[in-house]
């Protein structure tokens, strides 16, 4: 650029997950690091042009600004083979290739993208079927920095009891309690708050371990939605807590333009793109993310409408643009539906996937539905009172049953305090269901909600299924009531099949019963506490 001196750039190559030079395996994340000088701008907004080729397709891809003179290139090749790849700095070049292996890593099966022959659902790099089995969303004050400046990172949300910074230990102590529930998703917040009052220049210590959050989740198999916007968001100038919660205080106005830029009206467009370019480039080449635009943006004082009109005009397709795997972009509660978004998330809601299945977008729970006790499923203090249990569990099924994609547990769980067995049980009940999904034997997304398969039964019933091999009905009634299963009668194709009892709360299955269907047999008695699944299979996938 004119009138800018550069210094030599350097070249260095960083390979992750890789045991040989120049080697990693699919999913791996390539990166490169362009050492450099670049004065008189901020050079946060300054980015490497790169490209990566296997030799029939080609993936442009930005390096971002990382700190001391240093731009960092990260690449997530999606197939085996030679990849060759070629940077460009200001008239800086530079090319090199490296070998992809096969993956080996059981936990890691590349992005997830919208199932292109059943849009209904989200499907995995490697073909597999993606179902959200989600947890907490960790917000962004709780991953720090300790200090910003002469504040200290120790604020409380007294309304949700939601504490300040999180150490390493209980992040990761966390992950691990997800891992071994075999949960596969959580939610992390930027939502502006590692941005500088500039609305260009990053916190780099804060972004940093945003980032170090993302790799520690990848480690485990945990997909993370990354949070670009949100309406409760920080105010300019306060970093850990955007409004005042202390006991007795009336909270002001949820912050809208006193926000570092307001993303529902036009203004600041040229710091919003960049924002939005620099999260695309530090994020996307890691395999286990992808998007949710915006969380709540409809709540007064703001104007959902006008925030879809942005996301359509500007938002959506600046992601569009740079993104360089097309990854799903998210937005929650109801102004998803006015969007050109790829996946909608479901809020505190009773509503629950649409029936249609033919031409809808993938639908997420990801804040919990009222419906329990207490009324009000996404509390910590919820998901530690055993009353809830059941109204937990019931959202999981329902989620599935009615064609959804998954669902979270209590988002404002608090994981600095031990998880109780009331919680425990709750991911267990999410495990258990992950476990019978597992052992379906057809693929998940070629089922499809079904209102004919019961013609009667007792409580309220919905079926998942695969016409003629397959069909999954969850059963519940109140959340204390008894589910006696007589006199059940489906519709079912004339065939030979295997049917049984499913118990969700124990992850214990009955006997197998053989049958032969004329129509509409009868199916046999067997009782449940408060919810039960019916699991009928076909014996030509035996």
């Amino acid at each position: 650029m004119k009138g800018k001196i550069l210094i030599p750039f350097l070249l260095m190559l960083i390979l992750t997950q890789c045991g040989k030079k120049n080697e990693l395996p699919i999913y791996g994340t390539f990166e490169i690091t362009v050492r450099g000088k670049v004065p008189d701008v901020n050079p946060f907004t300054e980015f490497v042009d790169a490209k990566f080729s296997d030799g029939t397709r080609q993936f442009n891809v930005e390096g971002f600004y990382d700190g001391n003179n240093e731009w960092k290139v990260r690449f997530m090749p999606d197939k085996p083979g030679i990849w060759f790849y070629s940077w460009n700095f200001h008239n800086k070049k530079g090319e090199g290739q490296f070998v992809c292996t096969e993956n080996k890593d059981e936990f890691n099966h590349g992005h997830v993208k919208t199932d292109p022959e059943n849009p209904r659902y989200l499907i995995s790099d490697d073909g597999l079927p993606f179902f959200w089995f989600g947890g907490k969303w960790i917000n962004a004050p709780n991953y720090g920095p300790p200090f910003k400046g002469d504040i200290k990172n120790d604020k409380h949300d007294h309304k949700y009891n939601n504490t300040g910074y999180y150490t390493d230990d209980i992040m990761t102590g966390y992950l691990d309690s997800c891992r071994a529930y075999k949960h596969n998703g959580l939610l992390l917040k930027l939502a502006l708050y590692p941005l500088e009052n500039d609305k260009i220049s990053w916190d780099l210590e804060w972004i940093k371990r945003g980032e170090w959050l993302v790799r520690e989740m990848g480690k485990r198999g945990i997909y993370c939605q990354i949070n670009y916007f949100d309406t409760w968001s920080r105010k300019k100038d306060l970093w850990f807590d955007f409004n005042d919660r202390t006991p007795g205080k009336t909270p002001p106005p949820a912050p809208g333009t006193e926000q570092v830029f307001n993303v529902w009206n036009d203004g600041d467009d040229l710091a919003k793109e960049n924002y939005i370019r620099n999260i695309i480039a530090r994020f996307s080449g890691y395999y286990n993310v992808y998007w949710e635009l915006g969380n709540e943006m409809e709540h007064g004082p703001h104007d959902g409408k006008k925030f879809a009109e942005q996301a359509n005009l500007k938002y959506i397709p600046w992601i569009k643009k740079y993104d360089p795997y097309n990854l799903p972009v998210c937005l929650s509660e109801n102004v998803w539906k006015k969007t050109n978004v790829d996946v909608g998330l479901l809020h505190q809601t009773n509503e629950l996937p649409p029936v249609n299945t033919d031409r809808n977008r993938p639908v997420i729970m990801n804040e919990l539905v009222r419906g329990g006790n207490k009324d009000v499923l996404w509390k910590d203090s919820s998901m530690r009172d055993s009353t809830e249990r059941t109204a937990y569990r019931r959202t999981f099924w329902n989620n599935f049953v009615y064609g959804g994609c998954g669902s979270s547990e209590a988002t404002w769980l608090e994981i600095n305090k031990p998880l109780n067995r009331e919680a425990l049980q709750v991911m267990g009940d999410q495990q258990r269901l992950r476990d019978f999904i597992e052992k379906i034997p057809v693929n998940i997304n070629e089922m499809f909600t079904d209102t004919s398969f019961v013609r009667s039964g007792p409580g309220k019933y919905r079926t998942r299924s695969k016409q003629n091999e397959c069909y999954i009905t969850y059963f519940t009634r109140n959340l204390m009531d008894t589910i006696d299963t007589d006199q059940i009668y489906v519709n079912l194709p004339e065939g030979n099949y295997t049917y049984r009892w499913y118990d969700p709360s124990a992850g214990l299955y009955s006997e197998e019963i053989n049958i032969i269907s004329s129509g509409t047999p009868v199916i046999l008695n067997k009782t449940f506490k408060t919810d039960i699944v019916l699991s009928m299979i076909s014996h030509n996938l035996f």
